[in-house]
């Protein structure tokens, strides 16, 4: 059985050496990897990939078989909950957000 592990203290890879800079998400300064995320958005972003089962763009899902993917997405909304929390939800796109405030106005 597969299990995620999103610490990002637990793995110290190559991407995080030698980058420092601001984080495009939280706009914090500090290590960031060759996205500029900082460890806890680049957590965030995977695990939003993971939620929408966006494989082709997961590191975690590299190599797994479809029902290992499966369970892996299982994992990460029993730990994490369902929704997003990096991604703008793919619902409604900020056009018709945006179209439907000025209906109302």
């Amino acid at each position: 059985m597969f299990e995620f592990n999103d610490n990002p203290d637990d793995e110290m890879d190559e991407s995080w050496l030698g980058y420092e800079g601001q984080c495009q998400a939280c706009d914090l300064f500090g290590p960031v990897n060759d996205l500029s995320l900082c460890r806890d958005c680049a957590a965030k972003l995977e695990r939003d990939l993971i939620r929408q089962r966006d494989w082709e763009y997961a590191a975690s899902a590299f190599g797994l078989p479809a029902e290992n993917r499966e369970e892996l997405r299982r994992q990460v909304i029993a730990h994490h909950g369902q929704k997003l929390e990096l991604l703008a939800s793919p619902k409604e796109s900020r056009s018709s957000r945006m179209q439907k405030k000025r209906a109302k106005q």
